[in-house]
C-alpha cells in the first residue's frame, strides 16, 4: 500500500530532541543523592576520541587512512561499546548550545529564486528563502511568475510584504540573527533558526532581534491570503478582451465634477461604448479614497461617467488616481480576502494585489471577472494558501528546520580535561551517562552532571625511570596484564592517561575490583622503549562506561590541539 512518512515527522523528531535539553525529570530522588535533586532528562555530553591512526586501528580496512577516515557502522559493538574504549573527554551540552538549523542561501543579484507554493511537494529543498548580508532572513513569497532573477535586495524588518523593486519579487521579513548567534552557529552551508514564542524568551529579556521576530510571529493571521500566482495573463486585444485603465479622475474635462461615494467621472478618452466596464472594479491608488474601491454597476459613455458599489468613505476628487481591471472574486472555507488585478491591456493580466488578506482559509479559488457581454474571462490565477499560522508564525517549521546544531567550544585544556599533547579523531554524542565511581568505578545510578568528564584512565605513577611515555605508545601491567593506550604523560604530576583500556590474563582483582584491570603498585612498561614506573594511585572515567546512549559519532581526520587553542566544535544532525 503506498505511504508516506511527512515532513512533519521529521520536524517532529527534530524538535523532540532539541527539546530534550530543556527538560528534566522533575523532583525526583534516585539513589545515592539528596532527595529533590533535579536531574536534566536528557543530560548530552559531547566527547572526543580516537588517538590512533586510523590505519592503525584494529580491523580497518586497506583505505583506512588519516587522510580518508572511516565511515562509522552502527553496529552492536561499536554503539554500545568501541566508542566508549577510545573515548578521551566529555563536555556537557547545553541548552543555549543548540538550535535549529537551515541550509544556507545568500541573496545574490541577478539570481533566480523559487517562490513559496503550497502545492509544490519538493519545495522545502529549494532556494525558496535568503540570507542577506546583514543577516536578515527572507522568505519569497513571488518571484515574477518564475520570470525573472532577483536584482533587488530585500531589505526592512516589517511585518508587511517587502517589495524592494521593480523584479516582481515579493519577499516576507521572518527574522535577524543576532551578531552572537551568527558567531555560535551560522557556517558556510547553514545558519539558526528557531520560533521565539517556544524558545523561553519573555519580552522583558527579549533581545531586539527576538523582539523582532516576535512582531513577526505575533502579525501572522492563520488562514491569510497575501499572495496569488498569476497561471495565465488572458487575452488581449479589443473590448471584446481583459480591459485595464489607469487614469487620473476628469483628465481632459475643462472642469470638475461633482464626484460622490459611489460615482465618479473617469477620464475623456474613455471606451466610447455604454456599459463596456460593468463587472470590472475601480480602485483609487491616491486621493480622498486611496485604498478604497468597487464594483462598476454602470457605464455610460457620452459622460464618462461610472458607477460603482459599495461606496467608499470619502468621495474621491478631481486629479485623483485610479485603475480599473477586472474583478477577483475569491470563494473558499475562510472570510475577508480581497485583492485587485494589475495589468495592461498590452499584457493582460500580470500581477494580482492583495486589498485584504482575510482569514481562516485552507483552501480558496479566484476568478477573474468582467462584463461577460464584451470580455472573456480566460485570465486565471490561483491564491497561495499559507502555512498554518501564517507566514511567519513559525519560521522553524516552515523554512524546514528538521536539522539540529550542536556548538560547543573546547577551550584550551578544559580545567586539565582534555589534552593538549595529543590528537583526536573522533566526536560523538552520549545522552544521559551514568555518574561513575572514580574509585572503584562503580556506578553511581545517577545521571551525571558535571560539566567536564576526563574518560581516560588516570594512573599517577612513582619511581618512573627511562624515556617519557609516548602519545599512542601502548602499556602493559606487569602484573594484571592490563594493557592501555596513551593519551598524555604530565611528567609534573606524574600522571599518565590511557584509553583502550584491555584487561588482562590476571585472576587478581584490580584497582575497579575485577580481575585482569590494572593494580596498584605493579610496572608499567612500554615494550621496547626502557620505560618503566610504578603505578601508584588509579582513578576511572568520570562517566560510568557503557550507560546512557551513543547518539552520533563522526570520525575525522586527526585534530592537534595546544594549550592556547579554541576548537569550535559544530555537529549537524539531520532528522
Amino acid at each position: 500500500m503506498p505511504a508516506l512518512v511527512t515532513n512533519k515527522f521529521r520536524m517532529f523528531n527534530a524538535r523532540q530532541f532539541r527539546e530534550s535539553f530543556d527538560e528534566d525529570f522533575g523532583m525526583t530522588t534516585f539513589a545515592n543523592t539528596v532527595a529533590g535533586d533535579t536531574y536534566l532528562e536528557s543530560n548530552m555530553y559531547l566527547f572526543i576520541g580516537g588517538v590512533q591512526n586510523w590505519a592503525n586501528v584494529a580491523g580497518a580496512a586497506a583505505a583506512d587512512t588519516d587522510t580518508v577516515p572511516p565511515t562509522p557502522t552502527d553496529d552492536v559493538s561499536n554503539t554500545y561499546y568501541n566508542h566508549w574504549k577510545d573515548m578521551i573527554a566529555a563536555k556537557k551540552v547545553v541548552s543555549t548550545d543548540v538550535t535549529h538549523c537551515i541550509p544556507r542561501y545568500n541573496w545574490a543579484n541577478n539570481t533566480p529564486y523559487f517562490a513559496y507554493d503550497n502545492t509544490q511537494p519538493g519545495m522545502l529543498g529549494q532556494s525558496f528563502y535568503v540570507l542577506t548580508d546583514d543577516y536578515n532572513v527572507y522568505k519569497c513569497l513571488a518571484n515574477n511568475n518564475s520570470s525573472g532573477n532577483s536584482v533587488a535586495k530585500p531589505t526592512g524588518q516589517t511585518t508587511a510584504l517587502v517589495t524592494p523593486g521593480s523584479d516582481g519579487y515579493k519577499w516576507k521579513y521572518m527574522y535577524t540573527i543576532s551578531a552572537a548567534s551568527a558567531l555560535k552557529f551560522v557556517t558556510t552551508n547553514y545558519i539558526p533558526v528557531q520560533q521565539i514564542r517556544y524558545a523561553n524568551v519573555t519580552m522583558a529579556s527579549a533581545t531586539q532581534e527576538n523582539t523582532l521576530q516576535r512582531d513577526v510571529e505575533n502579525a501572522a493571521v492563520d488562514g491569510a491570503i497575501n499572495i496569488y500566482r498569476k497561471t495565465a495573463n488572458g487575452t488581449v486585444g479589443g473590448l471584446e478582451y481583459l480591459i485595464f485603465e489607469t487614469n487620473t479622475l476628469d483628465n481632459g474635462f475643462g472642469g470638475a465634477y461633482a464626484h460622490t461615494t459611489t460615482s465618479c467621472r473617469i477620464h475623456s478618452t474613455a471606451a466610447a461604448t455604454d456599459d463596456v466596464y460593468i463587472g470590472s472594479d475601480i480602485f483609487f491608488t491616491s486621493g480622498n479614497a486611496e485604498g478604497q474601491g468597487g464594483t462598476i454597476t454602470d457605464y455610460v459613455q457620452s459622460t464618462k461617467v461610472i458607477t460603482f458599489a459599495p461606496a467608499v468613505s470619502t468621495a474621491p476628487a478631481q486629479g485623483d488616481n485610479f485603475q480599473i481591471a477586472p474583478r477577483l472574486q475569491v470563494l473558499g472555507d475562510g472570510s475577508g480576502a480581497n485583492c485587485r488585478a494589475n495589468g495592461t491591456n498590452a499584457t493582460g493580466l500580470t500581477d494580482i494585489i492583495t486589498i485584504a488578506a482575510g482569514s481562516g482559509y485552507t483552501n480558496a479559488t479566484v476568478s477573474v471577472l468582467a462584463n461577460s457581454s464584451w470580455n472573456t474571462d480566460d485570465a486565471t490565477a490561483v491564491p497561495a494558501i499559507e502555512p498554518k499560522g501564517g507566514h511567519g508564525f513559525d519560521a522553524t517549521e516552515e523554512l524546514g528546520g528538521y536539522n539540529v546544531m550542536v556548538n560547543v567550544r573546547l577551550e584550551n585544556d578544559e580545567s586539565g580535561e582534555f589534552t593538549v599533547a595529543n590528537d583526536f579523531r573522533k566526536i560523538g554524542l552520549i545522552s544521559h551517562p551514568n555518574s561513575a565511581n572514580t574509585t572503584s568505578g562503580a556506578d553511581l545510578n545517577v545521571p551525571a552532571t558535571i560539566s567536564l568528564g576526563d574518560q581516560a584512565l588516570r594512573i599517577t605513577v612513582q619511581s618512573f625511570s627511562g624515556a617519557a611515555y609516548a602519545a599512542d605508545a601502548v602499556v602493559t601491567g606487569a602484573q594484571s596484564g592490563a594493557t592501555g593506550r596513551v593519551v598524555d604523560w604530565t611528567s609534573g604530576t606524574s600522571k599518565l592517561r590511557l584509553t583502550q583500556i584491555t584487561k588482562g590474563s590476571n585472576t587478581t582483582n584490580g584497582w575497579d575490583s575485577t580481575p585482569g584491570s590494572f593494580q596498584a603498585n605493579e610496572a608499567l612498561t612500554i615494550a621496547g622503549a626502557g620505560t618503566t614506573a610504578n603505578s601508584s594511585v588509579i582513578e576511572g572515567p568520570d562517566l560510568k562506561p557503557y550507560t546512557g546512549d551513543i547518539l552520533y559519532v563522526e570520525n575525522r581526520s586527526p585534530i592537534s590541539r595546544a594549550s592556547d587553542q579554541i576548537e569550535d566544535v559544530k555537529l549537524i544532525i539531520n532528522f
